[in-house]
């Protein structure tokens, strides 16, 4: 009998994952908490529009809204589930579907932020697993419809690194691996916790700098000051990420190692970064906002806290300044609170 998979929260991410599994026929249940989509979705299927024509697709896919979770027990006991909520909802997430967890079941944080630890606690963690989105580029522009601005099989990248807590290769990693394989491209990795502080200092460069500024990723990298300055927030995790004795792997395609030494001074390390960078400007997909720009844009909560208020947390611990990172968290705070609005000038004054 083919694995029972539910996605409990069928935004950007889970939408997508959710979609193009149940299009290569498996058995899944999508579980949301935004009535809108879930009517939506339920109505016209779950729409794709791809970055290139062969990638659209509408997918009809079963679907729950929360009040509705009880009608899982009409159907078989859920052996994997996929966790695409924003952090700050992971407990709930987590708990809404604890009783109709297989024995054996597999739950796996396809999230930003660090929430291996917030599931294991809740469902144990023997079941728990780990799923970093190295480069997905998915929005979930309207009801029903998330938008996909890189094509799939994104070249130069695993899309997504899928791991245990221990780092082993299991024979249930391999089996997973082979079933997102129907998603999009898929490594499996010995170092989840090292490559989840990398994922999250990439976010740190991004999601907050796009929320303060009202920018687009290519307008960020396109801008000399705002540029250096997502570099600084970088450097600023990655440090902190090393002196937590994480294994660092690579800021989507640069190696963490260069923003550390650019966070050191090297002004050669800073050089390549931002080559690098404008390069990407270039071949990359133009208007991609990331998931808190889009947020703000939306006018809904932020991941503010589990991102830049991780990375400050952990930082004071070590003792180790973040400037950079805290003027990020201040100013998204304050557009939160009302009292500022996204603009480039935010961040600006915080550039030397």
């Amino acid at each position: 009998m083919a694995p029972h998979i539910a996605v409990v929260g069928a935004g950007a991410v889970g939408g997508f994952i959710g979609a193009r599994l149940a299009a290569a026929g498996e058995n899944v249940t999508l579980i949301d908490r935004w009535r809108e989509h879930v009517d939506a979705t339920r109505r016209n299927g779950l729409r794709i529009d791809g970055a290139v024509p062969q990638d659209n697709a509408i997918v009809p896919v079963r679907i729950l809204a929360d009040d509705e979770i009880d009608s899982l027990k009409a159907l078989p006991p859920l052996d994997i589930v996929f966790i695409s909520v924003k952090s700050y909802d992971t407990r709930w997430a987590a708990e809404v579907v604890l009783p109709y967890l297989h024995a054996d079941a597999v739950v796996i944080s396809a999230q930003n932020g660090c929430n291996e630890a917030t599931l294991a606690e809740i469902v144990g963690a023997p079941r728990t697993a780990g799923l970093i989105a190295a480069r997905i580029g998915v929005e979930l522009s309207a009801p029903g419809v998330i938008r996909r601005r890189v094509v799939r099989g994104s070249p130069g990248i695993d899309v997504f690194r899928l791991g245990e807590l221990d780092g082993q290769r299991s024979a249930r990693i391999e089996t997973l691996a082979t079933l997102l394989r129907q998603v999009d491209s898929v490594a499996v990795i010995d170092n989840l916790a090292g490559e989840r502080w990398s994922k999250l200092a990439v976010n740190a460069m991004r999601n907050g700098v796009s929320a303060a500024t009202g920018l687009t990723i290519d307008a960020l990298d396109s801008h000399p000051q705002l540029r250096r300055f997502s570099i600084e927030v970088a450097g600023e995790a990655v440090r902190v990420g090393q002196r937590l004795g994480y294994s660092l792997t690579a800021l989507g395609v640069i190696p963490a190692a260069l923003f550390a030494a650019a966070a050191d001074g090297s002004a050669t390390a800073f050089a390549e970064i931002e080559q690098r960078l404008i390069d990407a400007v270039q071949r990359g997909a133009a208007g991609q906002r990331p998931s808190m720009g889009q947020n703000i844009v939306k006018g809904r909560r932020t991941e503010i806290d589990e991102i830049y208020g991780l990375v400050i947390q952990r930082a004071a611990e070590l003792g180790i300044p973040v400037p950079a990172n805290q003027t990020v968290y201040d100013r998204v705070r304050a557009i939160e609170n009302g009292t500022l609005t996204p603009a480039p000038e935010n961040l600006l004054g915080a550039v030397e």
